[in-house]
Formats: C-alpha cells, sequence, structure tokens
C-alpha cells in the first residue's frame, strides 16, 4: 500500500511520542493509520497487546459495516507486511483464541466479529510468542482492565469520554514503552470532553501542506492535523456527489446539505457554543489572565485557609469588593461543596481574586472559615471591608440567617433566594434571581470581563452550567461538583452592585435584622 505524506509523518510522531492525537478529516485514512500503528507495535514488542477501541462499534450497524470493511483492506496490507517479516498474522474469535480463521472467514463473518466486540488480530514471532490487538468498543467499566497500547478511535463520538481518558490513564502511565494514540473528528460543540483534546493554540492557521500540521494541545499533547485540503495537496481525490466527476474541495463545499457538517467533519471546524452556559473559549481566556492573579483552593485544613487569607492580603487591589457565598453543610463524598468567591472590580474587569470549596457538616467551621476571608478583605492595605456579602438562602434558608446575624455588623449581608422573581428594565416577563443573576455573570464573559483562578475544577464546574429554554440548570458531575463555584461568584458578581435591603422569603416573612458582631481578625494580621 502507497502511503500519503501526512499518513507517514504519523507513523514517525507514532515512534516519537508516546502519546499522540490524529486530527484528521473524514475518509483520509485513520483507521488505516490505526492498524499500521498497531502492527507496528506488535512487530516491535513480542507479547505486546494492543486494545483498539473505537466509537463505530456504538453507532450502528451500517458504520460498523463501513469500519469492518476498512479494516479488512488495512489487514491484508498487514498480511503482506508480516509475511516479509517472515511472521504469521491471523484473525481470531475472543471465544475461541485458539482457533484461526484467517483464510476461512467472509465479509460477513468479519463484519460479525467486529460487531460483536469479539475480533482479534494475533501475530506470532514464533510457536509460543504471539502478540495480538484486540477490536472493543469505549466502555468504562472494562476500561480499567486494559494494559499495554491504547487506542482510541472517533473519540468526538465517544458520550463519556471524560470519564473513559480517566479511567483509562492509569495504563498508560504504568509504563513508559506504552502508547496513547487518539483519533477522531470535531465533537458537534465545545461541551464535549474531547474538544480541548483537539484545540490549537489562539492564532494558529494552516495552509495547505501534504504532511499535515502538527501542534500541541493545552495538555501538552502532540495533535497531527490532516483537514481536506492537506489531504487533497497529498494526492487525496474529491467527487462530485452526484456526477462522480473530479471537483476542488471547495465545489464539495457548495453543494453538501449540510453545510455546518462539512465545516466539522473535512475542515475540521471546532464550532464553539453548545449548551453550556459559557463557551470554551470565553472560559479559557479568563483563566489565561487570571494566572498569578486569583487562587482556586479546596480547603481541608486550618493551613488551606492560611493560604487563601495571604494570597487574598497579598493579591487584593483598591477596587470594589463582593463576596458570594453559595452554602452547603454536608460532607457525603459526592455532596456538593460551600463555594466563596472574592471578587474585585478593576475598571471594566472583574477578577475573582479567590474561589475556595469546602465541605462540612459543621455549621461553625464553615462561619469561621467564612468570617477569616471577610475580615482578609477588610485587612487589604487599600479600600477598606467588602462592598457587601451575598448568600444564597434558597436551601439553606435558617444557616444563611445565622451567618446574617453574624457578619451583619462587619459588612452588609444580602440573602439571595434563587426562585424569587423581579423587574426588569426591558425586559418584558418578570425574571426569577437565577435567570438573572446567572445572565448578569455570563454576560461579562461575552464582553470579556472576567479574569478567573486557572484551575482545571473551576473550568470544569463552571461549564456544568447549561442554559436551556433560557434556564440555567446543571446535573452534578461524579466528585459531586454541581456549578457552586459558578453560583458564589455570579452571588459576589451582585454583591458588586447590588442596593437591595432587606430580602422577603416567598412566605412574605421578613428575615431577622443583623446583629452588630466584633468583627473577625486573620490570624496572620493579628500576629502582626
Amino acid at each position: 500500500m502507497t502511503r500519503r505524506d501526512y499518513q507517514d509523518r504519523s507513523i514517525r510522531l507514532y515512534v516519537q511520542h508516546r502519546t499522540s492525537i490524529r486530527f484528521w478529516a473524514r475518509q483520509t485514512g485513520k483507521t488505516t493509520n490505526l492498524s499500521d500503528c498497531s502492527l507496528f507495535a506488535m512487530m516491535k514488542n513480542p507479547g505486546r497487546l494492543v486494545t483498539f477501541a473505537t466509537a463505530t462499534l456504538l453507532l450502528g450497524r451500517e458504520l460498523i459495516m463501513k469500519d469492518s470493511a476498512t479494516f479488512q483492506g488495512a489487514l491484508r496490507d498487514m498480511h503482506t507486511r508480516a509475511r516479509k517479516a517472515k511472521m504469521d498474522l491471523q484473525v481470531r474469535d475472543h471465544d475461541k483464541p485458539d482457533k484461526n480463521l484467517t483464510g476461512k472467514i467472509t465479509s460477513d463473518d468479519f463484519t460479525e466479529l467486529f460487531e460483536s466486540k469479539r475480533l482479534e488480530f494475533w501475530l506470532y514471532h514464533d510457536r509460543t510468542t504471539a502478540s495480538r490487538t484486540q477490536v472493543i468498543a469505549p466502555n468504562v467499566a472494562t476500561a480499567r482492565g486494559w494494559s499495554g497500547e491504547v487506542y482510541l478511535d472517533e473519540i468526538g463520538d465517544i458520550p463519556d469520554f471524560g470519564d473513559l481518558f480517566t479511567a483509562m490513564q492509569p495504563i498508560i502511565s504504568s509504563d513508559p514503552d506504552f502508547h496513547l494514540l487518539m483519533s477522531g473528528t470535531p465533537p458537534k460543540d465545545d461541551t464535549h470532553a474531547s474538544y480541548p483534546f483537539f484545540l490549537p493554540p489562539v492564532g494558529v492557521e494552516f495552509e495547505p501542506d501534504a504532511a499535515g500540521h502538527e501542534y500541541r494541545n493545552e495538555f501538552g499533547m502532540p495533535v497531527h492535523r490532516v483537514d481536506i485540503d492537506d489531504a487533497v495537496e497529498a494526492g487525496k481525490k474529491v467527487y462530485h456527489l452526484v456526477t462522480g466527476e473530479e471537483i476542488a474541495p471547495q465545489e464539495d463545499r457548495r453543494t453538501a446539505p449540510d453545510k455546518d457538517g462539512w465545516d466539522r467533519n473535512y475542515k475540521l471546524s471546532l464550532k464553539a457554543g453548545g449548551t453550556a452556559a459559557i463557551g470554551y473559549m470565553q472560559m479559557e481566556t479568563a483563566q489565561r489572565r487570571g494566572v498569578g492573579q486569583c487562587l482556586f483552593i479546596s480547603i481541608d485544613s486550618d493551613g488551606d485557609l492560611d493560604e487563601a487569607v495571604a494570597f487574598l492580603v497579598e493579591h487584593l487591589g483598591p477596587g470594589p469588593v463582593g463576596i458570594g457565598f453559595d452554602v452547603a453543610t454536608t460532607t457525603k463524598k459526592l455532596s456538593n461543596p460551600s463555594s466563596v468567591t472574592v471578587r474585585e472590580k478593576v475598571g471594566v474587569e472583574k477578577f475573582s481574586r479567590l474561589i475556595a470549596i469546602w465541605k462540612t457538616t459543621d455549621p461553625k467551621i464553615a462561619q469561621e472559615r467564612l468570617g477569616r476571608i471577610i475580615a482578609a478583605v477588610r485587612g487589604r492595605k487599600e479600600g477598606g471591608p467588602a462592598r457587601r456579602l451575598c448568600i444564597d438562602a434558597t436551601n439553606e434558608r435558617y444557616f444563611a440567617q445565622d451567618c446574617r446575624d453574624e457578619f451583619g455588623g462587619e459588612l452588609p449581608v444580602e440573602l439571595v433566594i434563587a426562585s424569587e422573581t423581579l423587574e426588569v428594565p426591558g425586559v418584558p416577563e418578570p425574571m426569577t434571581k437565577k435567570q438573572y443573576l446567572g445572565s448578569r455573570l455570563v454576560a461579562e464573559f461575552d464582553d470579556n470581563h472576567e479574569v478567573l483562578p486557572p484551575e482545571r475544577y473551576v473550568k470544569d464546574d463552571f461549564r456544568l452550567v447549561k442554559k436551556e429554554r433560557g434556564e440555567f440548570v446543571c446535573e452534578p458531575a461524579p466528585n459531586g461538583a454541581h456549578g457552586d463555584t459558578f453560583d458564589s461568584t455570579k452571588l459576589a458578581d451582585w454583591a458588586l452592585t447590588s442596593t437591595s435591603g432587606a430580602i422577603e422569603t416567598t412566605a412574605g416573612i421578613r428575615l431577622a435584622a443583623p446583629k452588630f458582631k466584633p468583627r473577625f481578625v486573620p490570624r496572620r494580621l493579628q500576629a502582626a
């Protein structure tokens, strides 16, 4: 088989890097290239297992038949090269590993083995030593049992790719000789976990190149990108859908019924947006600007809290500060945490200087931590105390009232009930406070005013929040995250501008007025 330039380059990259990604357009030979890599690994390493997990097995019989046919073509080429190397390559049924099916298997048999996830390729180095490739569906439950090389095909079509990658990562980390090779085209939007794996650095442009283009994603993984223009430069042909005449890619797009789909599958267009309330690029920009300016911390001890307080004392400027507190007083493994955001306005920009989370069943511990954060703001070099503390009182109503009583002498404390409605100028229908405050925060991202801590937890937690039919909704993540940092940040943003007085409960009972309490003083300042 004659390889194109970008396919040759892909093999070299596979040899050079333990982990790499093939970001190739449809019908450019991804599956064949992965088969090449598989054969190379089996020939080089006697006894090596290659696990080839393809989303095709999840996507219906038509795609399975198509992928099966591609595999058969690749297998014929593998047989040729194995014979030249004086090795015996065999096709086997996983349930009958002692029975060689090579030469006896029909196309239907091959497809059935592929579909039932029982397909294996065995390469015998001698009578007792064999390497093999198993073709399976990507499955989180079985990923922990994989070993050796791992190839993940069409990762943009794997629904739970994020969980699968997490489960599979220890395999590659266990042996420096193991390889992780992933491939695919863009997912439909940036809410899919594979999106950042494909994303190139900001400002990079790609001119047609027969060898494709190489860059590194945000995780440092090498990505080999080949769009339809690169493939045509390397000799691939494109034919008219109706007449069968050879045409240019641009003409193929002009006649395509679904141009967005064409752009995604052939030009590798990474579409921003989707149902996430905050776009991937907006989040990425906000976090890059937050390097060295903002801190995220999960507080488990006084030492962690000392670090948070010290950071605030050092980094807060003289601008107005708002504090938002999203309350949770449980500590189960998968329960959502409490979250506090300290937000400073500097010109038009909003710096979330500190986002802190914790889990505790003891209200006194929660209040003590909140008190030290409030006192740290008051103790900054310039600017004085925070303008306001806003607490979500939707579910933890009584604890929120206790906090208001505790800190009301320190600063204005506003209890925010998400289900309450308010009239917004220019909006014909009343909005709930959850809608209104969420929309305000999203608008700050859209206007490029946001500066956030550069932590993965913050990114993932913020992007758990979805916008559906004008409502903000959030499904809990496996680690218990539930958009809590998004909620505390929107409360802190409201604290920067709100002039509301006492907030009434939905039953119409005015909440208790604050009692004066002596202010908390950070331990660091006490020592001084």
